[in-house]
């Protein structure tokens, strides 16, 4: 799948000067090999925890089936609200407009691809975006990493106001949580510190002077989306509003539990659930998520179980919708077309 959409994008990877741009390059094959090992083990790792905590099984079948409408409900609000915020974000940065309904289909069918096979969903959509929209490459990864770094800002944002009046004095394993959001906060701050970087010095030779202009025109985009005031209101009302709905979709995972669940310790699992989808470890962080949540349970003083489970629930239900969502705007199509041998 992912040999399919390489050979696309190479036949599309130009620029509008009509020069060929740089290929995408995919994660090596040693690395994707190492990558499933990983998430193999990690997987491995969790039923093992299940095998000798029976108990936390239960919690698998704890949501009765007026909470689980409930809970699809909302999963499909957050994609909306997280397409529509992606979208204005987007067209911002891009200087264009194309009808939402357009761009939630390619949203949508970008990521049941990657459900299927990490990346192609990713490359599928800027190939998309740049050959029927007329949305360049470099404006659209642009407008992604400034889309990325308002949703960051938003995030960190919102668990300051939280923290701050529910539970100033919360810690995790003796570290306070105001560390965290503090070493979280200087990060946001390493965009503008790349631009300027960037901006100063000049390499002009080979694809490392490529890999710059390309690096500092992305970045420069990026840093100057946030000088819109429309969008950025758009933004933080949007931003806001999801940010709700995923705290809610965690207490409704978790109410079937026994344990008092804080809305700080939500919080926490929520700048987690956005940490993991910046780092990528293993393909969707199968297993490393799981794995990560059941420790910051137990550290927060809840059962590790619950913490699986809460994981295991929100990639449960978005893969549903998302599938659901996919198959009916086409991805099994696509996805049988790109796998027809090509004469």
């Amino acid at each position: 799948m992912s040999e399919t959409f390489h050979k696309e994008n190479q036949e599309h990877n130009l620029t509008e000067s009509g020069e060929i741009r740089p290929e995408v390059s995919f994660v090596p094959k040693y690395r994707k090999a190492l990558q499933w090992v990983l998430a193999v083990f990690c997987v491995l790792w969790v039923g093992w925890h299940f095998y000798h905590n029976r108990q936390d099984l239960g919690l698998f079948g704890s949501l009765s089936w007026p909470i689980l409408l409930i809970l699809l409900g909302l999963f499909t609000l957050h994609l909306w609200l997280y397409s529509l915020n992606l979208y204005y974000v987007i067209m911002c940065c891009a200087g264009t407009k194309i009808p939402f309904i357009d761009f939630f289909k390619t949203i949508i069918i970008g990521r049941f691809l990657s459900s299927v096979a990490p990346q192609a969903g990713g490359v599928w959509r800027a190939i998309h975006l740049k050959h029927k929209f007329g949305i360049s490459y470099t404006r659209y990864i642009g407008g992604f990493l400034c889309f990325l770094w308002l949703d960051a800002a938003m995030n960190i944002l919102l668990s300051i106001a939280i923290f701050a009046l529910s539970a100033p004095t919360f810690a995790i394993s003796s570290i306070s949580i105001w560390i965290i959001l503090g070493v979280l906060g200087i990060g946001w701050f390493i965009p503008l510190l790349l631009e300027k970087v960037l901006q100063k010095t000049t390499i002009r030779a080979g694809w490392l002077g490529r890999l710059h202009e390309h690096l500092s025109t992305m970045i420069t985009i990026a840093v100057q989306g946030i000088n819109d005031p429309k969008m950025l209101i758009r933004v933080i009302v949007l931003n806001t509003t999801n940010f709700a709905n995923n705290i809610l979709i965690f207490y409704l995972c978790l109410s079937g539990s026994q344990e008092a669940i804080t809305l700080a310790a939500l919080a926490v699992f929520f700048i987690l659930l956005k940490l993991s989808s910046y780092i990528i470890i293993t393909p969707g962080n199968v297993g490393i998520r799981e794995i990560a949540y059941g420790l910051l349970a137990h550290q927060m003083g809840l059962a590790a179980g619950a913490g699986i489970v809460l994981s295991v629930f929100y990639r449960l239900f978005g893969m549903i919708i998302v599938s659901l969502f996919g198959i009916y705007f086409g991805g099994l199509k696509l996805l049988a077309n790109s796998k027809r041998p090509k004469l």
